[in-house]
């Protein structure tokens, strides 16, 4: 019964970080500053870690077994180096406080099963549940791993015959299988409450979305009438001879041209979908696009290097796909002040074909890049958001999956992926709908 009481205490510990990712890390943290969310990513894996140090379970061979390992390498994959190394020296100094002969094991032994997890953070969030469950259950085991041999070499240093240390060590063998299991089931649940979160996120996202699409049409009409009689009365006051009235009514005409602009944006938005859908070859509508930004983009200093796979084809409006990559083109080059180069490539990954634009701007935080394509919102000193809305409407009509990646500082790539339409013979008529994701980390 003991040791069912120490197994149940263990797990209790394990599942601090975990609930602490879904309610600090994913939450509505009273502080959006990702300095106070890792500090108590690291409070509380430190906590964890030292109540399961404190807490072990005793084997029947007189050894202690613990699932400290567990938060650590949870803090690296899914928090980060800082985090993950500071869990690490709390574990350490706790292990010589405690005091015992095996300090120098558990530090050799946490090296070892450190290093994959260090290794694969920046890459982490990429994989697929799949993926992320096979490195996770290979770290355990090279963690079990280095356990049965730090065992062995303990016992082997106190002068135990061979003859009994399997005996030693059979109940390491046994408790290691549970947590393997317990290192395996506490990813699955944090990628459950990742997924959950990014749903609730979408389902947010689109009923703001329905809401300005249901007062798009109606409004834009509205207020389209009454502008379109004030221009032509303007227009027949371009006859005034007075140079300054000729100069106020050119700015009248000026934000009535920037007023229509909006209004047909409204518009848009509130019709993303289109009825003629046709066959394309991405290629060339890149290329087409290209061509047409190429004037704008020798304005602002910017080249535009265009990589295209020929042969990709898939199925879409071509009046809507081109507005959508003319707005992601005009952002990209209109990020770069001081000129650069803006990278659009076309490639097939499975059964997507995908198109990146990538420039070399100033870049956002991780807070600009989550209010992407929300009413309103936007990084321009007079920009309304509604290109970007536009834009995320008119793929997500393609049934395609839009992703915005930047960095302060090293510019921002947008990577859209649109399901592949094949001939006979190249793998079947579609390919099916990825999830739809958010602006991302992962």
């Amino acid at each position: 019964m003991l040791i069912i009481k120490d197994i149940l205490l263990q797990l209790l510990f394990v599942i601090v970080p975990v609930l602490l990712y879904r309610n600090v890390w994913l939450g509505r943290s009273t502080s959006n500053k990702m300095s106070v969310k890792s500090s108590m990513v690291i409070v509380c894996s430190s906590i964890s870690v030292i109540l399961a140090m404190s807490f072990p379970v005793q084997l029947s061979n007189g050894m202690a077994y613990d699932l400290r390992s567990i938060p650590i390498i949870i803090t690296i994959l899914y928090a980060g180096y800082i985090p993950g190394i500071l869990t690490i020296f709390v574990m350490l100094v706790v292990r010589i406080v405690l005091g015992g002969d095996v300090v120098l094991m558990t530090i050799l032994g946490t090296v070892v099963y450190v290093i994959i997890p260090f290794l694969l953070v920046n890459r982490w969030y990429g994989y697929s549940l799949r993926k992320k469950l096979t490195v996770v259950l290979l770290i355990g085991c090279l963690k079990q791993l280095s356990i049965i041999g730090g065992a062995m070499a303990v016992l082997i240093w106190r002068g135990f015959p061979l003859s009994i240390i399997n005996d030693y060590l059979e109940p390491i063998v046994e408790i290691g299988y549970l947590g393997l299991i317990v290192q395996g089931g506490a990813v699955y649940f944090i990628e459950f409450i990742r997924e959950s979160h990014i749903i609730r996120k979408q389902v947010e996202r689109s009923e703001k979305l329905n809401l300005i699409s249901e007062l798009a049409a109606s409004v834009a009409h509205e207020v389209r009438n009454p502008l379109t009689v004030v221009r032509g009365f303007v227009q027949l006051l371009r006859e005034e001879t007075n140079p300054k009235n000729t100069e106020y009514i050119r700015l009248v005409l000026n934000e009535l041209d920037r007023a229509e602009f909006i209004i047909s944006d409204y518009l848009n938005l509130a019709k993303p979908h289109s009825e003629m859908l046709e066959r394309l070859e991405i290629a060339d509508t890149v290329k087409e696009v290209t061509a047409i930004m190429s004037s704008y983009s020798v304005m602002n200093r910017v080249e535009i290097h265009c990589e295209t796979e020929p042969g990709l084809f898939v199925e879409s409006n071509a009046v809507k796909l081109k507005q959508a990559l003319m707005n992601l083109m005009k952002n990209g080059i209109e990020s770069m002040d001081q000129g650069g180069v803006l990278h659009v490539t076309v490639q097939a990954a499975g059964n997507y074909h995908v198109i990146s634009i990538k420039d070399e701007g100033e870049g956002m935080t991780q807070e600009q890049i989550e209010q992407i394509g929300l009413p309103f919102y936007s990084t321009k000193e007079k920009g309304t958001g509604l290109g970007l809305m536009v834009t995320c409407r008119i793929i997500e009509a393609m049934k395609g999956t839009i992703d915005f990646q930047s960095e302060r500082g090293h510019g921002t790539q947008v990577t859209i992926q649109l399901p592949a339409m094949y001939t006979a013979g190249k793998g079947g008529e579609h390919g099916q709908r990825s999830r739809d994701v958010g602006p991302t980390l992962s």
